[in-house]
C-alpha cells in the first residue's frame, strides 16, 4: 500500500483545530450554547477553565475581553494567546499575540486568529500547523477556513521535516483543500534546501484521512541489458478494502512493460493479491538470444501471479495460487526489476505465508485448495496444474484431488486405554499429455499401541495398511493393468527413553541448565509386494526392513529475568516467548532457551545385509551417519550445521552450515556454506543488513560458486536516512546483467 509523491496527508486535522477554536467561544457567550452542535463537534456541558491577567465584559459592545497570558483549557486542549476578544453581536472571536493552540498532540501557531462562529469560517495570519500523526508541518501567510470542510492556504508550504531550515518542502502560491477529499495547488514546487527542483503549474492531490490515490515515488535504474529504466507507479484507492497499483516501467533497450496489481482485504481470513506484467515486443530479446543468455528470442512477454485466502460459508478455507509466465527466461531476466520475483516473494510470504518458486523452476505450479477442519479430522480438496516450460509434458496434474485425514485418537476407552487409531485417505485424478494417466484411490488405516515400561522406557508399536485402487485412462505401457489394486501392510516399532541431568548455577543470571539425552530406535517393516504392473502415476512402495537409531542431546537454560531489570530489557529477553504475553505483574520471571541441540542418526538395512550377491558386489547395509547441530547461545544468534559421513568411504559426503545474527536495532547477518557429493558442488551464500552509523545502512547479498569460481548474484545497497527523507542506492550483478537502482523517499509522502 503506497503513498503519493505530492500527497499532503490528513489536512482534515486543520479542520479539527479550527472547529476547536470555534467551539471554545460558545460557552462564553450564553448558557443556552451549552450542548449545541457546531459542525461535527459538540460543546459539552463541562465548563471551560479560563485564566488571564485581566478579564472584563463590556455591556455596550456586548464583548468579552481577556488580556495577558490568556489560557483557555478543556479536556487537555489549550489555547494560549496575549489577547482574546469575543463579540456576541457578530459572533466573531478574535485572538492575537503569540497564538498557540494544542489539541490532541497537534499544534497551531500564528500571530492573529479570527473565527466567525455563525458561518464556521476563520482566518489565521502567518500560521503554522503541526499534525503529529504523520509529522506534517504546514505554514502559510494566510490560512482560511472557507467552509465546514474546506481550507485555503496562501503562499504556503508543507513538509514532514522538523525545524526551520528543512531539507525539503512543497511550496505553492495557493492551496485549496477539502477534508477527506482532494486538494488543488497552483504553481507548486518541490524545494530542496529552499531551491526549487520540480515545478508544475497545477497539482491535484489527495487529502484523504487514510489511504490516498496518486503517483508513488519513481524508481530509476541503469542496466547493461535493459539500458536506462524508469518505473512510475500509480496507486488507486478503490474502496475501504480494495486498492490497485499500475506500473509504467520503461526500459530504453527493451520497451515499455506495463503492470497492474489488485489487492483486497475483506477480513484477516479473506484477502487476495493479483498481479500481471506485460512487455510488448521485447526490443533486446534477439540480442540476448544471440549472446546465449536466453533459450529463444521472444516478442510479447508476460507474467501472471496471484495469492488468495478466503473463508467461505461453513468455515471452509479457500487458498488459490497462480503462477503463469510467457517463457522460461522471463523470471530470470526480470528477477530484480521493480515488480520482479524478488519483491513478489517477500510480499507473498509476508501477506500470505506462501512463497513463489525459484526462477530456475521451469514448471510453474498453479493450485486451488479447499479445506474444512472438523476438530479431530480434516477434509481437503482442489486442483494442482503445472504450466510446463520444459516441453516434456509429463508433469502429473491433479484435476481434481481430495483427501480426508483423522488425527491419532483413542479407539475405545472401554476396550483399551492404549489402543489408538489413525486414518488417511486420498483420491487423485491424474492428468498429463504424455505417459499414463488415470485415477487413484488410496486408503491408509493405522493402529497404534503405546506403552511405558517401568516409567522410563517408551514403546509404541503400530500396524497399518495401504490399499491402492487405480484406473488407467491413457495406457501407454503394455504390461500395465487398466484396472487394478495394490495392498501393502506395514509394521513399525518406536522405542525411546530419556536421561536427564540438571546443573545448578544459583546466584547467576542462568539459574539452571538441563541436559536431556534421548536414545531412540525405530524399526520399519514392509513386505515385498509385486508391483510391476502399476501405472507410472502410482508410486511404488518398496520393501523395507530397517533399523534406525537416533541419539538426541538437548541443553536447556533457565534464566532469571528479575523484576528490578528495566521494562525494555525484560521485553527484549522475553520477546517471542509465552512469558512475554503473560508478563503483566512485572514479578520475577524465568526464561527458557534450548541453546544446544545435537542429533545423530543412522539406518541399518536388513534386506541389504542378507541379499544374495556375486563375488564382484558388496553389501552396504549401513546408511551414512547423519548429524544435525543447532546452537543458540542467545535469542538473536543461531548456528545450524548438518552433514553426512559415509562408513564405507570414510569421508564426509555432504555438509551445510549457516549462521544467523539479528539484534534489536534491526541489524542482521547471514552466511551459508553448502557442499554435496564429496565437495563436487560447493557454494557460499551471504546476506548482511547493517546500520553502520545513525543515518547510514549497508546491505549485501552474494551467491558464490566455489567450483566454478564465480558469483551467481551480487547485490550491494546503501541507504541514507534522515528524519524526513532518504536515499537508497542498489547495485546488482548477475552473469548476464549489471543494474544500478536509485530510489528517493520523503517521509509521509513516499517511503521505501
Amino acid at each position: 500500500m503506497g503513498t503519493g509523491v505530492f500527497m499532503l496527508q490528513r489536512f482534515w486535522r486543520a479542520g479539527v483545530i479550527i472547529f476547536f477554536v470555534v467551539s471554545i467561544g460558545m460557552p462564553l457567550l450564553s448558557p443556552k450554547a451549552e450542548g449545541q452542535i457546531l459542525g461535527k463537534f459538540e460543546v459539552t456541558k463541562e465548563p471551560w477553565n479560563i485564566e488571564a491577567l485581566e478579564m472584563s465584559y463590556d455591556q455596550d459592545t456586548d464583548t468579552y475581553t481577556a488580556i495577558g497570558k490568556v489560557e483557555i483549557k478543556k479536556d487537555g486542549n489549550i489555547l494560549k494567546c496575549d489577547f482574546a476578544q469575543v463579540d456576541r453581536s457578530t459572533m466573531i472571536a478574535y485572538a492575537r499575540g503569540k497564538v498557540e493552540l494544542f489539541a490532541k498532540g497537534d499544534e497551531l501557531r500564528g500571530e492573529e486568529l479570527t473565527v466567525d462562529l455563525k458561518k464556521y469560517t476563520g482566518e489565521l495570519k502567518k500560521g503554522r500547523l503541526y499534525l503529529k500523526k504523520n509529522n506534517f508541518h504546514i505554514r502559510g501567510e494566510e490560512i482560511y477556513k472557507t467552509g465546514p470542510e474546506t481550507y485555503r492556504v496562501l503562499r504556503g508550504t508543507v513538509t514532514s521535516c522538523d525545524g526551520d531550515n528543512v531539507p525539503w518542502a512543497i511550496s505553492a502560491k495557493e492551496i485549496v483543500v477539502t477534508v477527506d477529499g482532494y486538494g488543488q495547488a497552483w504553481n507548486p514546487a518541490l524545494q530542496v534546501k529552499k531551491i526549487p527542483v520540480i515545478y508544475s503549474p497545477y497539482l491535484l492531490f489527495p487529502a484523504k484521512v487514510s489511504r490516498q490515490t496518486g503517483f508513488l515515488m519513481p524508481e530509476f535504474s541503469q542496466s547493461t541489458r535493459d539500458g536506462f529504466s524508469l518505473n512510475l507507479p500509480l496507486y488507486w484507492v478503490i474502496s475501504d478494502n480494495a486498492d490497485a497499483t499500475f506500473n509504467e516501467y520503461f526500459m530504453s533497450k527493451r520497451g515499455l512493460m506495463q503492470g497492474a496489481e489488485f489487492r483486497y482485504a475483506l477480513s484477516p481470513q479473506s484477502k487476495g493479491a493479483l498481479k500481471v506484467d506485460y512487455l510488448f515486443n521485447d526490443g533486446s530479446s534477439q540480442e540476448e538470444f544471440n549472446k546465449g543468455n536466453i533459450n529463444s528470442p521472444y516478442s510479447n512477454r508476460y507474467w501472471f501471479r496471484s495469492k488468495i485466502d478466503h473463508q467461505l460459508p461453513g468455515q471452509i478455507d479457500l487458498k488459490a495460487d497462480l503462477d503463469w509466465v510467457s517463457d522460461r527466461d522471463f523470471l530470470k531476466e526480470f528477477k530484480t526489476s521493480p515488480n520482479g520475483l524478488d519483491r513478489n516473494r517477500k510480499t507473498f510470504i509476508s501477506d500470505f505465508n506462501r512463497d513463489l518458486e525459484d526462477e530456475t523452476v521451469l514448471n510453474r505450479k498453479n493450485a486451488l485448495l479447499l479445506a474444512k477442519n472438523f476438530g479431530s479430522s480434516n477434509l481437503t480438496g482442489g486442483f494442482n496444474y503445472f504450466q510446463e516450460n520444459d516441453s516434456l509434458q509429463n508433469n502429473l496434474n491433479q484435476l481434481p484431488y481430495a483427501r480426508y485425514d483423522m488425527t491419532k485418537q483413542l479407539l475405545s476407552k472401554s476396550f483399551s486405554e492404549n489402543l489408538f487409531f489413525q486414518w488417511g485417505s486420498s483420491y487423485n485424478n491424474y492428468y498429463r499429455k504424455n505417459l499414463d494417466r488415470g485415477q487413484v484411490l488410496e486408503l491408509n488405516p493405522n493402529f497404534y499401541y503405546p506403552v511405558k515400561v517401568r516409567n522410563s522406557l517408551n514403546l509404541e508399536g503400530s500396524v497399518g495398511l495401504t490399499e491402492t485402487l487405480y484406473q488407467v485412462d491413457n495406457k501407454q505401457t503394455g504390461n500395465v493393468d487398466s484396472l487394478g489394486n495394490r495392498t501393502v501392510p506395514n509394521f513399525r516399532l518406536d522405542t525411546s527413553t530419556d536421561f536427564q541431568k540438571i546443573f545448578d548455577f544459583s546466584g547467576a543470571e542462568i539459574q539452571k541448565v538441563k541436559h536431556n539425552l534421548r536414545p531412540q530406535v525405530l524399526y520399519n517393516y514392509i513386505p515385498d509386494i509385486k508391483q510391476d504392473t502399476l501405472p507410472s502415476f502410482v508410486s511404488p512402495i518398496n520393501k523395507t526392513n530397517t533399523v534406525t537409531y537416533l541419539l538426541i542431546n538437548t541443553f536447556t537454560a533457565k534464566s532469571l529475568i528479575p523484576k528490578a531489570r528495566s521494562e525494555s530489557d525484560r521485553d527484549k529477553l522475553l520477546m517471542g516467548s509465552r512469558e512475554y504475553q503473560e508478563d503483566r505483574s512485572r514479578d520475577d520471571l524465568y526464561g527458557y532457551l534450548d541453546f544446544l541441540r545435537l542429533q545423530l542418526s543412522q539406518t541399518y538395512d536388513i534386506n541389504e545385509a542378507t541379499k544374495d550377491i556375486s563375488s564382484s558386489q558388496e553389501r552396504r547395509p549401513f546408511s551414512n551417519v547423519i548429524g544435525d547441530m543447532d546452537i543458540r547461545p542467545a535469542r538473536f544468534f543461531n548456528w545450524r550445521s548438518s552433514g553426512s559421513w559415509s562408513p564405507y568411504s570414510g569421508q564426509v559426503e555432504t555438509h551445510t552450515h549457516n549462521l544467523n545474527w539479528t539484534d534489536t536495532k534491526g541489524n542482521r547477518a547471514y552466511v551459508e556454506y553448502l557442499s554435496t557429493s564429496n565437495d563436487q558442488i560447493r557454494q557460499i551464500n551471504s546476506n548482511v543488513m547493517w546500520k553502520i552509523a545513525p543515518a547510514w545502512t549497508i546491505s549485501f547479498l552474494n551467491k558464490f560458486s566455489l567450483d566454478q569460481n564465480k558469483n551467481y548474484e551480487t547485490t550491494a545497497g546503501l541507504i541514507y536516512s534522515q528524519q524526513c527523507w532518504g536515499l537508497k542506492f542498489t547495485y546488482t550483478s548477475t552473469p548476464d546483467n549489471l543494474t544500478y537502482f536509485l530510489t528517493f523517499t520523503l517521509k509521509g509522502l513516499a517511503e521505501f
